[in-house]
C-alpha cells in the first residue's frame, strides 16, 4: 500500500509522487491532513485557508474521475501518519509513504524529519520528490540557474488514467468536505472570490492567460490597475498551492511563444513571464538552505533598527493607518484596500506599501510581513518575508544606495488615468491628477491629511537604514568571508540580470523595428 500524502502539491498532473505511486496500478491512499497549526498559525488568513480547501475539494473530484478518493484526516500530521501507518501494516500491508519536499516554514522541516526517522525506525520506504525545482545540495547562482532550466525543461511526469485505491476501514478522525465547510465556516465568509483554487481552475486560469492575456505583460505587470483586471497570470496562489506545476507552466508558455515567431512583441512578454517562473523558484531555494530569514535580519547588525517588538503609541497609530488604507497618500491606501478585499496586489504595489511602511513609517518589516501573509491569497514565506528585508534596505548591503519608492511618482507613472485610485477611494471621483498630486483634496475633509512627511521621513529614516548598510558592507569587506563573497555573487547576478533584460528589450526593439520597415 503506498501512502500519497498531498501537502503544497495539490495535483495530480506532473506531480511526482503521485506519478511514481501509481506505476503498475498500485494500490495507493492519498491523503491530506487538515493540522489545526495551519489554521491556527499566527500568519495564515482567511483567504489563503479557503484557496486551499477549494484546492482540497478539487483535488477531490479529479481523484474520484480516476476511481480514486481523497483521505481528508484531522489532527497533528505526524500522530496521523503514524497511526495510519500502523493500522494498514496491522491490516497487512507493507506501507510506503511518498510525499514532496516543503520548503515554507521550520515546523514542517521538523515534522518531516520525524516521519523519516519514524519509517526508518520501521524498516519501511519513503520517497521524498520534488513539487517544482529544488536542489539540496549548494550550488553556484551559474549552476543552479543551468540545472533550473534542465528541469523546467524535461517533459512532464505522466499523469495516471486510473488510480487504485482499495476500500479501507480506519480508525482516525475524518471529515467529509460537507462537514469541512460546515466546521471552517468561518473561512467562507468573504463576500467574493477572486481567486478560485484547484488544479482545474489552474488550467483555465493558465489557458486564458496564453490564449490572449499576456500581451504586454512585461509592462503591464507594473500597473496596478491593469494588473487587477488580469493583465498578470493570476497564477500565484496556484503556484504557492501546487495546484499547477511550474515546469507545467514554463512548458505551455515555451511552447506558446513557439507559435508566435512572427510577434516579437508577444515573445518579449512570454519571455518576460517565464523569468519570473525562475524568481519565484530562486525564493524557494533560498529559504531551503536559510530558513531563519522568514523571521530574522539577513544581517545581525539590522537588529537594534527591526525588531517583531511591540509597537509604540505612535507607530502603532502609523500601522493602524497603513492597514486600514488610511495613510493620507492615495496610491499607498488604494493598494492597502485591495490587499484587504481582493487579498492580492501586483509586486509593484506590494514592494512601494512595503517601503513606505519600513523607511517612512519607522515600522519593522516583521509586523508587515505579517499583515501581508494575513491577507494574501497567495502568501509565500519564501518570496513575501525576503522582499520584505529588500524593501526595508536590509539586503544587497555592497551597493551604495537601495530605493524608496515615492508614492506620488508612482500615481504619474503607473496609474495616470487614476482607473485604479478611482476604483478603490470613490472619495476622489471628479479630481484629475494634478489635484490629487498637489492635495486639493485635503480642504474638503473627503479624506485624510497625509500622516507623515514623506520627504521628510525618507531623509531622516533613509539614512539610518543608509549608515547601517554601510556597517554591514565594511564588516563584510573586512572579513571577506563566505558571507561577503555570496554578497558579491548576489549583486554580480544582479548586474548580469538587468544586463541581460536591457540586451533582451534592445533585440526586441530592433525586431519591432524591422518590422514596420
Amino acid at each position: 500500500m503506498q501512502i500519497i500524502w498531498f501537502r503544497r502539491d495539490l495535483r495530480i498532473a506532473d506531480n511526482e509522487s503521485v506519478a511514481k505511486a501509481t506505476t503498475d496500478n498500485a494500490p495507493v491512499l492519498p491523503c491530506f491532513i487538515i493540522d489545526p497549526w495551519f489554521y491556527q498559525w499566527a500568519d495564515v488568513g482567511k483567504a489563503r485557508v479557503r484557496f486551499l480547501f477549494e484546492s482540497l475539494e478539487n483535488l477531490d473530484q479529479n481523484l474520484r474521475s480516476l476511481g480514486s478518493r481523497l483521505y481528508l484526516f484531522e489532527g497533528n500530521s505526524v500522530n496521523i501518519l503514524q497511526e495510519l501507518t500502523q493500522q494498514l501494516m496491522q491490516l497487512g500491508h507493507k506501507p510506503k509513504l511518498y510525499f514532496n519536499r516543503d520548503v515554507q516554514v521550520e515546523y514542517g522541516i521538523e515534522r518531516d524529519r520525524t516521519l523519516i526517522n519514524f519509517y526508518a525506525q520501521l524498516n519501511l520506504d519513503y520517497h521524498i520528490g520534488l513539487n517544482n525545482f529544488l536542489q539540496t545540495n549548494s550550488l553556484s547562482r551559474d549552476q543552479w540557474v543551468e540545472e533550473y532550466y534542465s528541469y523546467v525543461r524535461q517533459s512532464n511526469l505522466p499523469t495516471p488514467t486510473h488510480i487504485n485505491t482499495p476500500k479501507l476501514s480506519l480508525n482516525l478522525p475524518q471529515l467529509t468536505f460537507a462537514e469541512l465547510k460546515h466546521k471552517y465556516s468561518t473561512f467562507y465568509e468573504t463576500k467574493r472570490v477572486y481567486f478560485k483554487g484547484g488544479e482545474t481552475q489552474a488550467q483555465k486560469t493558465l489557458d486564458s492567460f496564453l490564449t490572449k492575456r499576456f500581451h504586454g505583460y512585461h509592462w503591464k505587470l507594473s500597473r496596478p490597475w491593469l494588473a487587477q483586471q488580469k493583465a498578470t497570470s493570476h497564477l500565484s496562489p496556484h503556484l504557492t498551492f501546487g495546484t499547477i506545476s511550474v515546469r507545467n507552466v514554463y512548458g505551455r508558455t515555451k511552447a506558446r511563444a513557439a507559435e508566435l515567431t512572427d510577434q516579437p512583441k508577444a515573445q518579449f512578454s512570454l519571455k518576460a513571464f517565464r523569468d519570473r517562473l525562475r524568481w519565484h523558484d530562486s525564493f524557494t531555494q533560498r529559504l531551503y538552505f536559510h530558513p531563519e530569514i522568514a523571521h530574522t535580519n539577513r544581517y545581525p547588525e539590522f537588529d537594534e533598527y527591526y525588531q517583531p517588538d511591540e509597537l509604540t503609541q505612535q507607530q502603532q497609530e502609523l500601522f493602524h493607518a497603513w492597514c486600514e488604507g488610511i495613510t493620507g497618500f492615495p496610491m499607498v491606501d488604494a493598494s492597502m484596500r485591495q490587499l484587504k478585499i481582493m487579498g492580492w496586489m501586483n509586486f509593484r504595489m506590494r514592494a512601494m506599501c512595503a517601503t513606505f511602511l519600513t523607511i517612512n513609517c519607522g515600522v519593522s518589516w516583521h509586523h508587515g510581513a505579517r499583515h501581508y501573509m494575513n491577507c494574501l491569497v497567495d502568501g509565500d514565506l519564501a518570496i513575501d518575508n525576503w522582499q520584505w528585508q529588500m524593501q526595508a534596505g536590509i539586503t544587497n548591503p555592497l551597493s551604495d544606495t537601495f530605493r524608496i519608492y515615492n508614492p506620488n511618482k508612482n500615481i504619474s507613472e503607473k496609474d495616470s488615468d487614476l482607473r485604479f485610485i478611482y476604483h478603490w477611494i470613490p472619495e476622489f471621483l471628479g479630481y484629475n491628477l494634478p489635484d490629487i498630486l498637489e492635495g486639493k483634496y485635503v480642504e474638503h475633509g473627503l479624506y485624510p491629511s497625509p500622516i507623515l512627511d514623506w520627504a521628510q521621513t525618507r531623509r531622516v529614516n533613509g539614512k539610518i537604514v543608509s549608515d547601517i548598510r554601510k556597517r554591514v558592507r565594511e564588516r563584510l569587506q573586512v572579513e571577506g568571508d563566505e558571507e561577503y563573497q555570496n554578497a558579491i555573487a548576489t549583486k554580480t547576478a544582479v548586474e548580469k540580470y538587468f544586463e541581460s533584460k536591457d540586451k533582451q528589450y534592445q533585440q526586441y526593439k530592433d525586431k519591432q523595428s524591422q518590422l514596420e520597415i
